[in-house]
């Protein structure tokens, strides 16, 4: 469900042209720069460097499937990535552009920046060397233009520092102050221009290599914190003692839910109230700069949570989510549905993709706003209103697609196939509103069919008639326990529908049974292999500055399986409240014994083997744990609201149709 946004140096572009400005300006160099980072590692490894490209991948992309464009008279410019380099002639690679231009003609080259924060960076920096065919003086003008959110251009005249250019790499530092007139907190393309002097041709050379935005301590994380409420003082663990010691099980929930709903009240933009994705301490500090529907769902259903938990008091909460609705009104959509991320500061698209279950995650959520504040119904009404999702629907298939990238109009070849996943909570919203048909939940697969031989089992069961469509109620078996599998053998797919989902009382033989099983079957597994916590689910590791977010599970109670790195988060035990909640309990003060708990609750994850943490916080795995422990202490709260909507309680009996183990 979770799509990891690409970070920063990580761009995301695709063909376009631009036409080229020209204002004058001057440039200045500062050797001892690139001095800062040993030549053999590259910038990324400094937190004061914002890279945009060293074009170290050897390849004409950068990174995750951006590149460079040019536009020009056919012939004039043409790129290449070039074995030389220009921090490390042993290895690398750098930009190199062959110019051939007319008198007066013109060409240039970009990227994106796919809309990059430097506001606390004090330089853009790079390497470029140039020569001439004819080993003459340069003649031309080059230019390098920054272009921000709101289409504005400002350019600095390089060719002063070119002009007696000898085919030596020069370093060259630009103060982001000679980019005159730009808002750096949301940059969205870097643009070199090459012009040809009016009575004589020109051809050479040149390379570029080295990019980047250049700042006093950590650049990236500097710019960013500035958006945000406030940011968690320190990694201090003396609140992880004090809750060791509480040994009342309710007042031990209540303090965390208190921690992790700091979270919501400071990691959002203090001007639209939007969260953030995530935030991380420690030595590489992070807080990124967009957001998803699934998200903001997360949001408004904790602070509902919050509101439950007497942690915020009626109309504090009314007056977070009512800031909240507020933004959703002007985000900008694609047929009344929401885009998958947004910058939070400048509501700008940061991908045109709609995903079906983050979309569907949002439309739950709005669900529970309406039930828990009617002065936000005819609001909330009206956004759920505007999704269909019958748009999602295959009508071959009768399953529901992943999604649509929007601007090549393709819905992908894949679906959301199985039962056991974290979608099925939108498969029976869109039911209950009337978006699909009721069949459509009999379609969903409940074991993958008995032929697709590369499963992980081959399933048992029997074919069985629900609303006139015949399907197979299949099941595997583990340990002498039979279970419906999800994809990944991930608690996350089996678990979070529970938070709105009353499954453990309407579906006792069906979905709540397999719940409890797949809990029991997840600690079992972690005790076998001697570990000593248990819960394995997507979630955020790390690798020095960098981190990913990777998918995890018990490789057996999937379908497909995802692997067992040893790497567990505590989200899972908290959704386990409500299949196995003892354990779930007993598991959590466990978890309390690692160095795991911080100023705003439990961080995402822990690497057993490694025994290293990742001090890191997502908006959707703290939102998980708030909304399971309100569900917990208040006798499903969130639950009864979803099922108290003429939504849920349109689709509720589904629930209860299904017996999964029938012998």
């Amino acid at each position: 469900m979770r799509m990891q946004k690409k970070g920063r140096g990580f761009i995301s572009a695709a063909l376009v042209t631009l036409i080229a400005s020209a204002s004058p300006a001057h440039a200045a160099s500062d050797p001892a720069i690139y001095g800062l980072v040993p030549a053999e590692k590259s910038l990324e490894t400094s937190s004061q460097f914002i890279l945009v490209d060293d074009f170290n991948t050897g390849k004409f992309l950068i990174r995750e499937g951006a590149g460079w464009r040019v536009k020009g008279p056919l012939g004039a410019l043409e790129i290449m990535i070039d074995k030389t380099d220009a921090r490390n002639p042993e290895r690398g690679y750098s930009l190199k552009n062959d110019f051939s231009l007319a008198s007066s003609e013109k060409a240039s080259f970009e990227t994106s920046l796919d809309h990059m924060d430097v506001s606390k960076a004090t330089h853009l920096v790079f390497k470029i060397k140039l020569a001439m065919k004819d080993k003459a003086a340069f003649p031309g003008k080059l230019a390098v233009t920054l272009m921000d959110w709101n289409q504005k251009q400002a350019e600095v005249d390089l060719s002063p520092r070119v002009a007696a250019a000898d085919g030596s790499w020069i370093e060259v530092e630009l103060p982001i102050g000679d980019f005159s007139g730009l808002d750096p907190d949301q940059l969205t393309r870097l643009k070199f221009t090459l012009t040809a002097p009016d009575s004589k041709k020109m051809h050479g050379a040149l390379w570029l290599d080295e990019i980047a935005f250049f700042g006093p301590g950590n650049a990236e994380f500097l710019s960013h914190r500035d958006n945000i409420v406030s940011f968690p003082s320190g990694m201090s663990s003396e609140r992880r003692h004090k809750l060791a010691k509480q040994k009342k099980d309710a007042k031990f929930l209540k303090m965390i839910a208190e921690d992790t709903w700091k979270f919501f009240e400071n990691a959002r933009d203090k001007n639209t109230h939007l969260i953030v994705d995530h935030i991380r301490l420690g030595d590489a500090p992070l807080i990124a700069d967009y957001t998803s529907p699934t998200n903001i769902a997360m949001d408004l259903l904790s602070t509902i949570a919050a509101m439950d938990l007497e942690i915020l008091s009626r109309e504090q909460a009314a007056d977070s989510v009512g800031k909240v609705l507020k933004t959703l009104d002007r985000l900008p959509k694609y047929k009344g549905f929401f885009y998958n991320f947004y910058d939070i500061a400048k509501l700008s698209i940061q991908r045109s993709y709609i995903s079906t279950v983050d979309s569907g995650w949002l439309a739950i959520a709005l669900v529970v706003v309406r039930q828990a504040f009617p002065e936000y119904k005819e609001q909330a009404s009206k956004f759920l209103d505007g999704f269909h999702f019958g748009d999602f629907l295959d009508p071959e298939n009768n399953q529901l697609v992943v999604g649509l990238d929007v601007p090549m109009k393709d819905f992908g070849k894949y679906h959301y196939g199985l039962l056991v996943t974290e979608a099925r909570a939108t498969s029976l919203y869109a039911i209950g509103k009337g978006d699909l048909p009721r069949e459509h939940w009999w379609f969903i697969y409940r074991t993958l069919p008995q032929v697709w031989g590369w499963q992980k089992q081959k399933p048992a069961g029997d074919f069985i008639t629900e609303d006139g469509v015949e399907y197979f109620q299949g099941y595997y078996q583990q340990d002498g326990k039979k279970f419906v599998p999800s994809w990944g053998g991930s608690l996350f797919e089996f678990l979070m529908p529970t938070l709105v989902l009353k499954e453990r009382k309407l579906a006792p033989q069906g979905l709540g049974l397999n719940d409890k099983i797949a809990t029991e079957l997840q600690r079992d597994y972690a005790l076998k292999k001697g570990y000593p916590v248990w819960g394995m689910s997507p979630c955020a590791v790390s690798n020095g500055r960098q981190w990913t977010y990777r998918e995890y599970g018990v490789p057996g109670l999937g379908a497909k399986g995802y692997p067992d790195a040893g790497v567990v988060t505590p989200h899972v035990s908290f959704l386990a409240l409500d299949s196995l909640p003892q354990d779930a309990l007993k598991n959590i003060r466990n978890l309390l014994k690692f160095d795991i708990y911080g100023e705003y609750g439990f961080y995402d994850a822990i690497d057993l083997k490694k025994g290293r943490v990742n001090p890191q916080y997502l908006s959707l795995d703290q939102g998980m744990i708030l909304v399971a422990i309100a569900n917990y202490l208040k006798e499903g709260t969130i639950q009864n609201r979803f099922h108290a909507d003429p939504v849920g309680k349109k689709a509720e009996d589904l629930l209860s149709k299904e017996s999964f183990f029938k012998t």
